[in-house]
């Protein structure tokens, strides 16, 4: 990145810099990478299969495998070609097993399989409870004109009046721009939408000066595991570890604006 900005939204107008010597450490991007988690993610994958290690993609863990000793002995893969009704179409194809000696679960924010062993093995015992918010996210090509590479601007406030939350809008390469809002799961207004609050959002001068004459390219959203430290429940149990999101390892003081990152489209 070659430069961070971070604003507080006043309303729908008004805005006002924070400087950045009020900025937290933890909101200081100097020496980081603007990067694809999506892009990275297949990389690592290319790697690893390099080095030997089997990728199973398009392939779903459907369920956690226990052994005879209660210990987790892996997991099972879903069956392919399923019809509506639930009946076995000409494609069909039964789900694989695939067994370990230890299970490593990452499935992201409430994992359905986290959320199994969380229970099962009391890992949340004593804990408090987790705290959600949900990421919104678009990818953006812009007025070259516009596009600063590397600049990375962050913010809050307005249009979350009744929840608290925040913004990014990240510069990357070829003209486009990535950017989003987080919302936290915490407000009382049972009417108010994360998703038209975003889009009032990119009306905002400060936002509008880099979207106007541009095009929405992609776009996604996902859920944001937020407690912070206190919430985090042990990490293993008898054959298996909890990590990333599954867990809610998200750095919390970064929650606002770090990582909408994941957003499951081509975006990433």
């Amino acid at each position: 990145m070659t430069e961070d900005q971070i604003f507080m939204l006043k309303d729908a107008e008004n805005a006002k810099k924070i400087p950045n010597a009020l900025v937290p450490k933890t909101m200081h991007n100097e020496g980081n990478y603007i990067a694809s988690v999506g892009n990275l993610c297949r990389w690592l994958g290319e790697q690893a299969e390099q080095l030997g290690v089997e990728v199973f993609p398009g392939f779903p863990a459907a369920n956690v495998i226990y052994g005879d000793d209660g210990r987790v002995a892996g997991i099972g893969t879903g069956d392919m070609g399923i019809d509506a009704d639930g009946g076995q179409k000409d494609s069909y194809m039964p789900g694989m097993d695939l067994l370990a000696k230890y299970t490593i679960f990452t499935e992201g924010c409430r994992g359905h399989l986290g959320k199994e062993l969380i229970a099962k093995f009391n890992l949340d015992e004593g804990k408090d409870a987790q705290h959600y918010g949900i990421g919104i996210k678009e990818l953006w090509d812009i007025d070259p004109a516009k596009h600063q590479p590397g600049l990375v601007v962050h913010g809050a406030g307005w249009p979350l009046t009744d929840a608290s939350g925040g913004f990014f809008l990240y510069h990357t390469d070829n003209n486009q721009v990535v950017v989003g809002l987080i919302t936290d799961l915490n407000y009382s207004n049972p009417h108010l939408s994360p998703f038209d609050e975003f889009q009032r959002m990119k009306h905002h001068p400060e936002l509008k000066q880099y979207l106007e004459g541009g095009t929405r390219v992609s776009y996604g959203a996902r859920a944001i595991a937020k407690g912070g430290l206190n919430s985090l429940p042990k990490m293993t149990m008898p054959g298996a570890l909890l990590l990333g999101c599954d867990a809610g390892t998200l750095n919390f003081q970064d929650q606002g604006y770090a990582h909408c990152n994941e957003v499951r489209h081509d975006c990433c």
